[in-house]
């Protein structure tokens, strides 16, 4: 039923918010040419489980996250070991770091937060701005004193 969405442009994040409005934790993934690669939908709200929205960080080099609603937390991903150690260290911050090996491959991280949509837009939107780990590191933590 939401398959149609697989190999299309992303459509803009209103469009999906009310797409999914009847489903409590929903991802959108999409490429470096923003076409929609995978679509996960959840109506399990524990982020480590295997019937999470969450991806594997193996996938990061290929798919970030173009939107993401989760019913009572906010997540967003990383692929600097930096800014996961950071922020997962602060409390009431949890997080998933994933290696091969000695070999960081990224991290999801996560708060508690019971429909904060906008909180969720804000942080990934800080993804698609080059700057240093310290000022994403200060934007995340910016967007969740907020």
């Amino acid at each position: 039923m939401i398959s149609w969405l697989v190999g299309s442009q992303a459509p803009p994040w209103s469009y999906l918010e009310d797409l999914f409005q009847d489903y409590r934790n929903v991802a959108v993934y999409v490429d470096n040419k923003n076409i929609v690669q995978t679509v996960k939908v959840s109506d399990i709200d524990e982020f480590y489980t295997p019937f999470s929205v969450l991806i594997h960080a193996k996938y990061f080099k290929y798919y970030s996250t173009y939107y993401i609603k989760l019913e009572k937390m906010v997540a967003f991903q990383t692929m600097s070991e930096k800014v996961a150690n950071h922020l997962i260290a602060k409390k009431g911050w949890r997080g998933i770091k994933y290696y091969y090996g000695d070999e960081f491959l990224g991290a999801w991280i996560l708060y508690d937060c019971t429909r904060c949509r906008e909180k969720q837009r804000a942080h990934l939107e800080i993804s698609k701005f080059a700057v240093s780990e310290d000022e994403i590191i200060e934007a995340h933590l910016k967007i969740y004193n907020s």
